[in-house]
């Protein structure tokens, strides 16, 4: 069994807040998301997509039709189902990574979470997919790599400007994007931690001025 908190054994104090941050907005936007994979204190590599209940029972509803599921382990299997099918990373071109036991914590703020294995000693390309919540409108998922040897204190937003997806490319030590049918790379710029503190305010703000309205 997964840790609810794992994803916070390794991080330094300040970036655990930030992260906690962000999941405050996710819980209460159904539209938002993150994706995050990173390195448990037993040396384990770890999966975790997290979104609101309301995102995976949207996307649920939207494949299934509404009564799908009439227990908590029917619709975690459901979503186990629809990750397997949904998402994927294919390293150096060649290498597909195969995730072990994924489970769903259901909660107002969902997490789905997964041993990850297949890793090569050496990482020269990434492609991610991540279609998980494709059929949510305005849909954005903040894609974290907490995890040596990845482009750490980086982050990358999916959404329906990039089809969900992330190709990036190691070249002469730094990792550059590419955009899908273009072999043109461009420059990652690391996020400063204002910019990333300007962007969980402004999740933040959404998320108070949502409630209200619903309230």
């Amino acid at each position: 069994m997964f840790n609810r908190n794992f994803i916070f054994l390794k991080l330094p104090f300040a970036i655990a807040i930030i992260l906690f941050q962000i999941s405050f907005a996710i819980a209460h936007q159904s539209d938002l998301s993150s994706v995050i994979l990173s390195k448990t204190a037993n040396g384990k590599i770890i999966l975790q997509i997290t979104s609101s209940l309301t995102a995976f029972q949207h996307e649920l509803n939207f494949i299934h039709g509404e009564g799908s599921y009439h227990s908590p382990e029917e619709f975690q299997k459901l979503v186990i189902d629809h990750f397997t099918r949904s998402f994927s990373i294919v390293l150096n071109e060649k290498d597909t990574l195969t995730f072990l036991h994924p489970t769903v914590i259901i909660g107002h703020e969902t997490k789905l979470i997964s041993e990850v294995i297949g890793l090569p000693k050496e990482v020269t390309s990434i492609h991610l997919e991540n279609h998980v919540f494709k059929d949510i409108q305005n849909n954005q998922s903040v894609l974290l790599f907490i995890l040596h040897g990845f482009p750490e204190n980086e982050k990358f937003v999916l959404n329906k400007d990039n089809s969900q997806e992330l190709r990036l490319a190691l070249k002469d030590g730094d990792w550059l994007v590419q955009k899908k049918g273009d072999s043109n790379l461009i420059a990652i710029i690391a996020l400063p931690s204002a910019l990333l503190l300007g962007l969980v305010a402004y999740f933040i703000q959404r998320s108070r001025k949502k409630m209200e309205v619903d309230a």
